[in-house]
């Protein structure tokens, strides 16, 4: 595995993580919270450097499956924080988010699931067919 494949799995590994402690902190306080924001922020930081990592380390085709997915995924990470920041900018940390808001962060974690697991399957079995 190339070094810049090798720095994109461990990007996305970290945008995995402050992506779910997002999910976990919107669920549980419903409001724009500074530690809420540094997460959500912090995850489509580190999923657009992974994804640019990937996307100078693979030499196969950008559009597969898991590419689509994956873009799909961001495009609605990146969605979702702006619409968190604006609400923080146009109503404070203390106005609960609309249910809308809120369900749609959890529906676009789980696309970003489906697309984070089939990267993992697919590395699996690269390297399982290398072996």
């Amino acid at each position: 595995m190339s070094p810049v494949i090798i720095t994109g799995v461990i990007l996305i590994h970290i945008a995995f993580i402050c992506y779910s402690v997002f999910i976990f902190l919107e669920h549980k306080y419903k409001r724009a919270t500074k530690g809420l924001l540094v997460f959500i922020t912090t995850a489509v930081i580190f999923d657009v450097s992974a994804t640019v990592c990937m996307i100078i380390g693979v030499a196969e085709k950008y559009f597969t499956l898991h590419g689509i997915l994956g873009y799909t995924a961001l495009l609605v990470m990146v969605t979702d924080a702006i619409f968190i920041w604006k609400h923080k900018n146009k109503f404070g940390s203390e106005v609960p988010f609309s249910k809308t808001l809120n369900r749609n962060s959890k529906l676009g974690y789980v696309l970003w699931l489906i697309a984070f697991f089939t990267g993992e399957m697919l590395a699996v079995m690269n390297h399982q067919a290398a072996v």
